[in-house]
């Protein structure tokens, strides 16, 4: 592409976009600076003039990568009921995978800088997904009751989550099998994995408490009782029978 003076905004802008575009494709090491600026169309020494260098391009294409969100993460009146919260933010997940108007590459992007953990994207993950995951875990908890485990609840939020990206990430196989991604459609994919979460959340709710009321209570063995009993300056136990 032949290089043409810009205005200094735009030509940050076609930097942003074309290393996004090659950040995707190809990772941040194998994406040299001189293919994102002839792909940009502006000079080698551009990268350093806007960006100080390819590292804080990186940077600055996740960040505008995160606020290409459409929009934010939703809060909820807690009279709501929590399956009306749950779906809420099923929607809003979907939403965000099959917006409309975002650049082809912005997930793509986002799946290759997950492979490494960057302070870039640590400051993504706490502005966005951490919200969503707070959010989330609240009433995968409600669900599960107070005594379930962290791990337990974090295992229903990942598990939920799990089903709305698996859609954005094989969203060219579930296509080419007669699939469209409408509105009517993610509606009905939203209903699908809220009814599938719920009575998953409810099934492990239930066999917790059943798990629970299974377990016999552990009684002393009759005829013998522990005395403490003293030995060169230790005190150890004894069991003696009655």
């Amino acid at each position: 592409m032949p290089i043409r003076k810009q205005p200094s905004g735009e030509a940050r802008q076609r930097l942003l976009d074309a290393a996004g575009e090659l950040f995707a494709e190809k990772g941040f090491r194998l994406a040299g600076t001189r293919e994102i600026c002839q792909r940009a169309g502006t000079d080698i020494a551009a990268i350093h003039y806007h960006f100080g260098s390819k590292e804080k391009l990186y940077e600055a294409v996740l960040r505008y990568a995160d606020n290409l969100l459409v929009d934010p993460v939703p809060t909820f009146a807690m009279a709501r009921s929590r399956e009306a919260r749950l779906r809420e933010i099923i929607e809003w997940v979907l939403a965000q995978c099959f917006a409309q108007g975002q650049p082809e590459w912005r997930w793509r992007f986002i799946e290759q800088a997950t492979m490494s953990l960057t302070p870039g994207l640590l400051a993504f993950f706490n502005s966005k997904i951490l919200p969503l995951y707070q959010a989330l875990d609240s009433i995968c908890r409600e669900f599960l009751g107070q005594r379930a485990s962290q791990q337990q609840v974090r295992f229903a939020t990942r598990s939920i989550l799990g089903q709305c990206f698996y859609y954005r990430h094989f969203r060219v196989l579930i296509i080419g099998q007669g699939e469209a991604f409408s509105n009517e459609h993610l509606n009905e994919l939203a209903n699908h994995i809220l009814e599938f979460s719920v009575a998953g959340l409810k099934a492990r709710a239930h066999g917790r408490a059943k798990r629970k009321r299974q377990q016999p209570s552990v009684r002393p063995r009759t005829g013998s009782r522990k005395r403490s009993i003293h030995w060169e300056g230790k005190i150890q136990t004894k069991r003696i029978s009655q």
